[in-house]
């Protein structure tokens, strides 16, 4: 079944670069995920309050950084593909760490979280908005909602 899935990932990410010349920054900023994002604003980066930075590269790519503690990177990944699946959907497939991952977003509002994020090597993070198995989080547990601090 995730195999399935993730070829079908794939075959959303391919169909959708080919058949529009926009670039990955553009369709994010579209989106309005270009910016920093946070669990609360109010309060400095922490390992309960990660920080998400969405910024657009010069190639037309986007890199996504997460931070847990003031100037400390938790994460940091390039977002290489990206396709609409719904009015408050966007697929993404995002590369580093010597990994390539697929994610799956919902938005609403000013308000994101991640919905679906499953690796090319078969690792599942989470499933229908909660972690799962290979997640670092605990199992089971509703991914956080993000709020959009700034552009």
């Amino acid at each position: 079944m995730l195999r399935i899935l993730l070829a079908l990932c794939a075959f959303i990410l391919i169909a959708s670069g080919t058949a529009s010349a926009q670039t990955v920054r553009q369709v994010l900023k579209e989106f309005g995920l270009l910016g920093t994002w946070q669990t609360d604003c109010n309060f400095p980066p922490a390992n309960d309050n990660f920080r998400t930075v969405y910024e657009g590269l010069a190639n037309g790519d986007v890199q996504r950084t997460y931070y847990n503690a003031p100037g400390k990177v938790y994460s940091r990944f390039v977002l290489k593909r990206v396709s609409r699946v719904s009015a408050d959907q966007i697929l993404y497939e995002q590369e580093g760490q010597n990994d390539l991952q697929f994610v799956v977003l919902r938005k609403t509002g000013n308000r994101y979280r991640v919905f679906s994020n499953h690796s090319r090597a078969g690792k599942v993070y989470v499933q229908e908005g909660k972690y799962v198995k290979d997640a670092t989080a605990t199992h089971g547990m509703d991914t956080p909602w993000q709020t959009k601090c700034h552009d």
